[in-house]
């Protein structure tokens, strides 16, 4: 299976995978790295988990996930990034459907994804939205002036197609 449970040896090609993306900012890139090091002491006591899309040994994307604080039930999908030269060929759809596996396996029954509404964002809304997540919350003006918050849920439990067309 090409997506796994990220390695040490990853962390500078996450962090080439999160540059590489081309919408993510120097400090965002940043948060990505504090997020991993936090996995790297350990995943219960930090609560992020990581995942990396592996082709032989190239990370061609990674995801970054927890459970949400103070819920019983609810995970936070921090991160899905996809390398530039890799987007369009299903690596995103692989992580997504691996965090919601290791969310279930968790007992969860909730994802929660906070992105941003910046024209760059548009393709990740876009790809929230086909793999059957809603749009709960657009909270205007919450990362700056003219860049709201774009708060997607997806429900863990079995799910009716009619409903979720993934």
């Amino acid at each position: 299976m090409p997506v796994e449970i990220s390695r040490p040896s990853d962390r500078a090609a996450i962090l080439a995978v999160a540059r590489s993306v081309g919408v993510f900012s120097d400090e965002e890139v940043d948060t990505v790295e504090e997020l991993f090091d936090g996995y790297l002491e350990g995943p219960e006591e930090s609560g992020y988990n990581f995942l990396s899309y592996r082709e032989g040994e190239a990370i061609l994307g990674f995801a970054c996930w927890g459970p949400t604080a103070l819920s019983k039930g609810a995970v936070d999908l921090y991160w899905i990034a996809t390398a530039a030269d890799a987007q369009g060929k299903g690596v995103a759809r692989a992580l997504f459907d691996a965090v919601v596996e290791a969310a279930r396996a968790a007992g969860r029954w909730l994802m929660v994804i906070w992105t941003s509404s910046r024209p760059e964002y548009q393709a990740a809304r876009d790809f929230y939205r086909r793999m059957g997540c809603d749009l709960k919350v657009q909270l205007a003006d919450f990362y700056d002036r003219g860049d709201d918050l774009c708060v997607f849920t997806f429900p863990l439990e079995a799910l009716n197609p009619k409903n979720h067309p993934r």
